[in-house]
């Protein structure tokens, strides 16, 4: 595995909206692909027109017991196919809110069997991605999206520790959600 992932026992502060220390007790690989559901998440999209933003709640880690995922996002189709994250689903992760054509993914980007790690998300209870495809090829196509990490188990430190860790004696990964914060 890649030095990418967290281990157990790392320690990692999540900035807003938690404010807090945690220790990660354990991990699990999380795989999972659009499409393969029951019920799919995209249908097909014409040619000039988008899926509108589609919430990916199965990649919403448990409130209780508290967990943390890290994945990265592959995409099938590259060129004129365009893929918007928000994350959490309200707020734009790579666009800005004066211009949000210019923060788009695709397979030219992130390949969808080798993602790239340049746009990993952490996602935590409540803030999980929402996804929109716009196809401005000449064809019909349906989005699908791969979406690999980690799965994590995780405690929130006692004061004691959170407190050495704060003062340098413990070193951490900090982790930022969402996307770009707009002042």
């Amino acid at each position: 595995m890649s030095d990418l992932y967290l281990k157990p026992g790392f320690i990692v502060y999540i900035d807003d909206p938690l404010f807090k220390y945690y220790r990660i007790l354990r991990r699990e690989a999380l795989d999972y692909e659009t499409g393969e559901e029951d019920v799919a998440i995209f249908s097909a999209i014409a040619s000039g027109a988008e899926s509108g933003f589609k919430n990916i709640a199965v990649l919403e880690p448990d409130k209780d017991p508290f967990h943390l995922f890290q994945v990265l996002m592959g995409f099938i189709h590259s060129g004129d196919i365009k893929y918007y994250i928000k994350n959490p689903s309200g707020q734009n992760r790579l666009g800005v809110d004066d211009d949000k054509e210019i923060g788009f993914l695709n397979a030219d980007k992130s390949p969808y069997y080798d993602p790239n790690p340049d746009y990993e998300m952490y996602l935590i209870a409540d803030w999980y991605p929402a996804i929109n495809c716009k196809n401005n090829s000449p064809v019909t196509i349906t989005p699908k999206i791969y979406f690999k990490g980690m799965k994590y188990d995780v405690e929130e430190l006692d004061a004691a520790t959170a407190e050495a860790v704060k003062a340098g004696k413990i070193p951490y990964r900090k982790i930022v959600f969402g996307g770009l914060k707009v002042a």
